[in-house]
């Protein structure tokens, strides 16, 4: 972890934005410039193979979309453990960075409401059509994102702009891999589609399928299949019929349930072609549909600012 004020890559440090398994991330600047970057940073100070594929498929692939709805990439690299480049005379273990697009909102899960709270219809849809047209694009530059969640997209101060971020277990269309090994799946579980789940090849509609549990957990404050475990997470995509969203919130519409009986179909096929399409019936939908003013979904002091 570095301290503010320390240079890493070339930048400087100004706080830091949160840290995963894998890696720290950090708010950063150019000392010549005054636009503010995110700065990713993986935790492994070996930098192994498996890590080095990983940062090099995520820069590959996200680095060849060009989508306002879409986090831009900068740059990557490796440096020393001191912070310096690697490569130099004496240079200790390296770890691997990337620089992209910084966002100065919260991730989307701000979007889901509590269990007092209504949703805010008009940012569900507003978010929805937005991811739902960088997701469509990445499709038509045959990538799959593979992990369409709530903490993948992120949201601008004022709530009106969105951004789909995190292309690490990103796959390109032509790759016939395999994605579940040994049991093992790569992705986000609540939001993750049967073929996803079982091994077959993905397509854009496996994207959709996550893309409609997110909505779906935006709208009614939990995701399609709320189970205690993975396994029966797993078997609930696979085998269990598909929630009705009024069963969660009954003043939503009731024709908004076969409108995601359809997006999370167990068949790919059977599901909308695009995600746009998708959002665009449900935004017709809810026009003009407001939740419930007693108990509307409350921003938090920093929204307001």
């Amino acid at each position: 972890m570095f301290e503010i004020g320390a240079v890493v890559a070339g930048y400087v440090i100004e706080s830091r934005l949160g840290r995963g398994s894998s890696a720290d991330v950090y708010r950063v600047r150019r000392p010549a410039e005054s636009i503010p970057v995110a700065l990713k940073v993986f935790h492994n100070r070996d930098a192994d193979d498996r890590v080095a594929w990983r940062l090099e498929r995520e820069f590959s692939i996200a680095s060849r979309l060009r989508h306002p709805h879409i986090v831009a990439m900068y740059e990557h690299g490796e440096l020393r453990a001191d912070g310096g480049g690697a490569g130099e005379a004496g240079a200790q273990p390296t770890r691997l960075w990337l620089s992209m697009q910084y966002v100065d909102g919260p991730e989307s899960t701000v979007l889901i409401p509590g269990p007092d709270q209504e949703p805010d219809v008009d940012a569900v849809v507003r978010v929805s059509t937005q991811i739902g047209s960088a997701l469509d694009y990445a499709h038509q530059m045959d990538v799959i994102h593979r992990d369409v969640k709530p903490a993948n997209i992120l949201l601008s101060s004022d709530q009106c702009s969105a951004v789909l971020t995190d292309f690490g277990i990103a796959q390109l269309l032509d790759d016939a891999k395999p994605l579940a090994r040994n049991g093992r799946v790569r992705g986000s579980i609540a939001y993750a589609a049967p073929e996803l789940l079982t091994a077959q090849q993905l397509l854009p509609q496996t994207d959709g399928y996550a893309l409609a549990c997110t909505m779906f957990e935006w709208l009614t404050g939990l995701p399609p299949y709320p189970r205690p475990t993975t396994f029966a997470i797993t078997y609930a995509h696979l085998h269990d019929e598909v929630p009705t969203l009024t069963s969660r919130r009954s003043w939503l519409p009731a024709a908004l349930n076969s409108v995601f009986a359809k997006a999370l179909a167990k068949d790919p096929s059977a599901r909308y072609d695009s995600c746009t399409e998708f959002v665009a019936i449900v935004a017709k939908i809810m026009r003009d549909v407001p939740a419930p003013q007693s108990r509307r979904r409350r921003w938090p002091a920093w929204s307001r600012r």
